[in-house]
């Protein structure tokens, strides 16, 4: 019975690498005829599940764009979107089911937006596709699949997410990334990153914040605020530790318990979006990147629930806006005495709570980032090239926002 069943697995697995070879001149044949059969203005959203794609889908929509969402696998998180492609189907080969989905769904939509560089397939067969088909392709890096560990360490050899990385460099050495990095340089007419560091990856790339989380999805704070709940209560929410300097979290917090601080430190790790969220709403402080570069979208999430967050931003990437908001802007070495000022000066700390949500709207505006984008593709359909985007469609990082001061943050607007 092993044997036949391990002759079974290799024949699908022949089939499986046989069919888009097979299918290759189809493929062709059908984007020559089906060139015209397009949605005008519409978007389609490619990632797995995930709750930011979800709403940011729902924020374009808003604006009048006409965008929707795939999800292109399982979660046992999140499960809302406006289709599910399962990448597995037991009664068909899989690149059939890549196909059969491309046809009847992808291939309508004149934008295609991947997250993460994710298409629907595991081989990237869809991309050169979608030019013959005369579509555009935006790639938003979002992370580590940007990333290279060794120039991370080169150019930032002191502090980087990379030092201590428990993702086993899969997500940026692995097999799959590399394939689609190369399929990104040679199709994509569009590159965004989410967070300006990764600029020293994708050097090319347009910088493109996080929507906020709309008002619909924000908790009600269901606990008091430090002093009067009696123990100040720190969420850090990270499924990997290893790249966020948890260890140096935990260290700080410990530190203060010992001076006698009341501190609850939690954890958050393969938590649910909704209670996330709650834990966020609840909290007195979050802590989170502290060695990446620049805060993330745990930390929008963050001070959207009205928690100031305490986060790192390189030099380099400082403005005047980001010193006006509510972010405690702090390095490790001096994240244990920005705690302990919040500790120590209540008052303070509800200043920070009270302008944290607007802090961070104001960094990221939902309207202007969703016309912003919109402006994107429009511009895309219309033939211009990522140059002339980032030229004249302006907003996120660019020379004529940054500051000119460039001495390390450590915790002093928090003093």
């Amino acid at each position: 019975m092993a044997l036949v069943r391990d002759l079974s697995r290799a024949a699908w697995e022949r089939l499986e690498q046989t069919i888009p070879r097979l299918l290759w001149p189809v493929n062709q044949l059908l984007a020559l005829l089906l060139r015209r059969r397009v949605t005008a203005g519409s978007v389609l959203h490619v990632c797995y599940p995930v709750h930011l794609i979800h709403y940011m889908v729902d924020i374009l929509r808003a604006n009048g764009c006409t965008a929707d969402y795939v999800a292109v696998g399982t979660s046992q998180g999140w499960n809302e979107c406006d289709y599910h492609f399962q990448r597995w189907r037991k009664w068909m080969p899989l690149a059939l089911t890549e196909f059969w989905f491309f046809w009847r769904v992808m291939s309508r939509y004149e934008v295609i937006h991947m997250h993460f560089m994710q298409g629907i397939s595991r081989t990237g067969w869809e991309w050169p596709v979608l030019k013959r088909l005369g579509r555009k392709i935006v790639v938003y890096y979002s992370g580590c699949e940007a990333r290279d560990s060794t120039t991370n360490q080169l150019l930032h050899p002191d502090m980087n997410i990379c030092q201590d990385c428990d993702y086993q460099r899969q997500l940026c050495d692995g097999d799959w990334s590399r394939r689609h990095r190369a399929l990104t340089k040679r199709f994509a007419d569009l590159e965004l990153v989410t967070t300006p560091d990764l600029l020293d990856f994708c050097p090319g790339a347009i910088h493109f914040p996080f929507f906020c989380p709309p008002d619909a999805i924000v908790p009600t704070r269901q606990r008091q605020g430090w002093p009067e709940n009696g123990c100040m209560r720190i969420v850090h929410i990270t499924n990997h530790p290893g790249i966020e300097g948890t260890a140096a979290i935990r260290a700080a917090v410990e530190r203060l318990k010992s001076k006698g601080w009341p501190v609850e430190f939690r954890h958050l790790s393969n938590t649910a979006y909704r209670q996330v969220l709650q834990e966020l709403a609840d909290a007195d402080l979050s802590v989170g990147k502290m060695k990446m570069g620049y805060y993330a979208n745990a930390q929008v999430e963050s001070m959207r629930c009205g928690t100031p967050a305490v986060t790192h931003v390189r030099p380099e990437f400082m403005t005047d806006d980001l010193r006006a908001s509510a972010l405690l802007l702090t390095d490790l070495g001096g994240m244990e005495a920005v705690l302990e000022r919040m500790l120590d000066n209540p008052a303070l700390l509800a200043e920070y709570r009270h302008s944290a949500a607007s802090s961070i709207q104001a960094l990221h505006d939902n309207q202007m980032l969703a016309k912003r984008l919109i402006a994107m593709y429009r511009a895309l359909v219309a033939g211009r090239d990522q140059q002339w985007i980032a030229e004249n469609i302006p907003g996120g990082l660019c020379p004529g926002n940054r500051s000119t001061d460039t001495a390390a943050p450590t915790g002093d607007k928090a003093q």
